[in-house]
């Protein structure tokens, strides 16, 4: 005969195993219990405003269409700058270019001639 102990533990664990399946089940059955609700309710109310005469999608109220005349709209003007904010962007430009040039490393040209020979470092290429 097999140990006691086991045989309670086994249960245990069974009893546990077979306490979360049903919880499962549960929680699944009222998550579909509540999408039909949902949808029930749905149905019911399109049901009604179709009967109702009023139709998914369609404002509740209609205001009445106003014109808005030429003569009331806005003249739409371009932009103009002042010439002492052109003057001090030009500036800003100028002082950036600088700060880009003097920041830039210096251009390294090497010609072949200079270089020393393959192999023989201390002869120089004639």
């Amino acid at each position: 005969m097999e140990d006691p102990t086991t045989t309670a533990m086994n249960l245990t664990y069974a009893g546990t195993l077979v306490i979360g399946v049903v919880m499962f089940v549960g929680v699944a059955a009222a998550f579909v219990i509540t999408l039909l609700l949902a949808g029930l309710g749905r149905l019911i109310a399109t049901l009604g405003m179709a009967l109702f005469g009023r139709r998914a999608g369609a404002p509740a109220f209609q205001k009445p269409a106003t014109k808005i005349s030429p003569k009331l709209k806005p003249a739409r003007k371009e932009p103009q700058i002042s010439p002492e904010w052109a003057a001090a962007v030009e500036r800003a430009d100028a002082r950036a270019r600088a700060r880009a040039e003097a920041a830039a490393a210096p251009e390294v040209t090497v010609s072949v001639r200079e270089l020393p020979a393959a192999g023989h470092p201390e002869r120089k290429a004639s």
